[in-house]
């Protein structure tokens, strides 16, 4: 499905994100880990055509693509700014007629993601967990092969993060690649198949979470292990 190869963005010598490889098969979710600043969102923003690399290769299926082709993707940013006056059920309406979505995919989103009961309400009236629900909505809407979600858990209360985790279960079931950042690495052991840990740029590990697993150790122990190993060099 998604393969990335030596994927690299240099604004200059201390801010750049280099050599970026791995990929994501259908039914298969990767996650991307590392603290703030680490080059996720530079590594996203590359993917979806935001940032042009300075070099590198995004290919899907086997064809490399173009910065402008985005039918191969949905996408949930980081902070999604919806306009407060409408409500929850026209944003998504109006996300659905720009994805060619039907009216019955829009209800079905929104019961997804259980705004339903909400989704004659305004948006300015919405919590931080809700708007984020909401933007994970449009994100399932267009029904894409890869699903792209820029930390989905910010604002998420401990049940949401729960139902996160069974959708994310379903859309993998169902074929779909997904390919999400994140920080909460407790998420990562139970969702995701393989992980990337990003640091100031650099891909510290990637592996499947299983092979990682393997001894019994956490993500977390792992992930600070080799923070020391490479902050030592």
């Amino acid at each position: 499905m998604l393969e990335v190869r030596q994927l690299t963005k240099i604004y200059n010598e201390q801010n750049k994100v280099e050599n970026i490889s791995f990929s994501v098969q259908p039914g298969q979710c990767l996650a991307l880990c590392g603290g703030n600043g680490a080059g996720k969102s530079t590594i996203i923003k590359m993917l979806i055509g935001q940032l042009t690399p300075t070099k590198g290769d995004i290919c899907v299926n086997g064809k490399q693509v173009k910065k402008d082709e985005k039918k191969w993707f949905s996408f949930m940013p980081d902070h999604l700014q919806f306009p407060p006056l409408l409500t929850g059920y026209e944003v998504l309406s109006l996300f659905g007629r720009w994805q060619g979505a039907t009216a019955e995919r829009v209800e079905q989103c929104l019961q997804l993601v259980g705004l339903t009961n909400d989704q004659h309400k305004q948006v300015k009236t919405y919590s931080k967990g809700m708007q984020q629900r909401l933007a994970f909505a449009q994100a399932l809407l267009a029904d894409a092969p890869l699903l792209i979600l820029d930390e989905p858990t910010n604002g998420l209360d401990p049940y949401w993060v729960w139902e996160f985790k069974r959708l994310i279960q379903i859309e993998k079931e169902k074929g779909k690649a997904i390919l999400f950042s994140t920080h909460m690495l407790s998420i990562v052991e139970e969702i995701a198949d393989a992980v990337a840990f990003i640091h100031q740029g650099q891909m510290l590990v990637y592996d499947s979470v299983s092979t990682l697993c393997q001894d019994g150790q956490s993500l977390e122990s792992i992930f600070f292990a080799q923070l020391s190993q490479h902050m030592a060099y």
